[in-house]
């Protein structure tokens, strides 16, 4: 059994970070990186570049402490949306750059994770390897969990899918069939997160008809943004890492960062919560007046149904090279508010009865929010906090209340 000082699980951005640290700090230490895609870079790897995605940051926001994206080595501009491809390359030359990327184990899939109860502790992996196809054990003496949040796609069946003809896949697949951006003659695009914009806009700017569901029992489409928003024109991305408007968040947990009074008086008092709805009311009500929802009826159907306080990560910006919206004015694509109640040879038909041809039918329906790793002993997950299933006995409901009493429990 091969004998590790620290294995990281996940090759993204966050894995990538924690394991150059461990590394720099402790460079006789052993390290080994395991990611179960086919490159390094996580949502940034190269089976993930889908065509034209970009980042909602611009240059200058999105990159490591002492190693700086810079134009004169990446691909991207001041001012400008950076490019996946330019992310990739910058994860990857990061790697390279810090002496980690010789510890990354691609292709390799972490089964379990079991702790050992001993005096030393540690954990037993079992890995299964595609090249070649073998499942063997490591132990770890620590373990660092990277696996994010967009790592397993949620794909849910359709009824009639399998007559269907066309083909079916997440958005986290578009990359491979990209090719159907130059044979379909119609597509479906189901979903109403930033992957569906991207999406959308992909298939209408290559000419291919488009049909937008928006799930009318789910959350409603995010909400999207320009680069520059309130009256003063404030770049967005800087908005959200500034200190003093991080107070305005709403969460829970929010007194981790040491500011438990500022945040108490923002929260729990009058004034303060005029204050903070007052922020969040300008913020809302200046992207609702630029993005002009209500110019067009398709449009209005892509209005955020939550206000902007509560969406937590559901908030995006446009960083395309052309107006979505005119395309969505235009008839290159049509947005439905409904249920996809079945698929048919060629055909997509919802609740309401409306039915449209289509030649593929792209899920942007999320992703399991549990790590595809099964945890030892039974339950331990729970107790380190790890993401998990919850017990048939505790609803969601349940939490809810609990978090109720939590913000009781912070109020003055």
């Amino acid at each position: 059994m091969e004998d590790f000082d620290c294995v990281v699980i996940g090759a993204g951005v966050y894995g990538l970070a924690a394991a150059k640290q461990f590394h720099v700090t402790q460079p006789d230490r052993s390290l080994a990186i395991y990611d179960s895609q086919t490159s390094l870079g996580g949502t940034w790897a190269d089976e993930r570049l889908y065509p034209g995605l970009k980042s909602n940051n611009l240059l200058g926001t999105y990159q490591f402490p002492g190693f700086p994206m810079s134009s004169d080595r990446f691909d991207v501009q001041p001012g400008k949306h950076m490019s996946g491809q330019a992310i990739n390359s910058y994860l990857k030359a990061y790697a390279k750059h810090n002496g980690i990327i010789d510890s990354i184990y691609l292709n390799t899939k972490v089964l379990s994770a079991e702790h050992q109860n001993t005096d030393y502790g540690g954990w037993v992996l079992t890995i299964s390897t595609s090249f070649p196809d073998t499942t063997k054990k490591v132990f770890a003496k620590k373990l660092i969990v990277a696996t994010g949040l967009t790592s397993e796609a949620f794909l849910p069946h359709f009824a009639g899918q399998e007559a269907f003809g066309g083909r079916v896949f997440h958005g986290k697949h578009f990359q491979q069939n990209s090719d159907t951006l130059m044979t379909a003659n119609a597509v479906t695009i189901f979903g109403a997160t930033k992957f569906a914009w991207d999406a959308a806009y992909a298939y209408a700017t290559a000419g291919v008809k488009v049909n937008w569901v928006i799930r009318s029992s789910g959350h409603g489409p995010c909400w999207m943004a320009p680069p520059y928003v309130t009256p003063l024109k404030k770049w967005l991305e800087k908005l959200a890492n500034t200190r003093l408007l991080t107070w305005f968040s709403p969460c829970i947990w929010g007194d981790a960062d040491g500011y438990s009074k500022i945040r108490k008086f923002y929260h729990g008092t009058k004034m303060g919560r005029y204050l903070v709805d007052s922020f969040w009311k300008v913020l809302g009500d200046d992207v609702m007046a630029l993005n002009k929802y209500d110019s067009h009826p398709d449009t209005a159907k892509l209005k955020p149904w939550i206000e902007a306080m509560f969406v937590g990560s559901s908030f995006s910006i446009f960083n395309y090279e052309h107006d979505i919206m005119e395309l969505i004015k235009s008839n290159m694509i049509d947005v439905h508010v409904g249920e996809i109640e079945r698929l048919s040879p060629g055909m997509v038909h919802l609740a309401d009865g409306t039915e449209f041809e289509s030649d593929v039918l792209l899920a942007n329906t999320g992703w399991k929010h549990v790590p595809p790793i099964k945890f030892l002993p039974e339950g331990i997950e729970r107790e380190l906090g790890i993401p998990h299933k919850l017990a048939h006995n505790a609803p969601a409901k349940d939490l809810a209340n609990q978090q109720d009493l939590m913000l009781q429990d912070t109020s003055p």
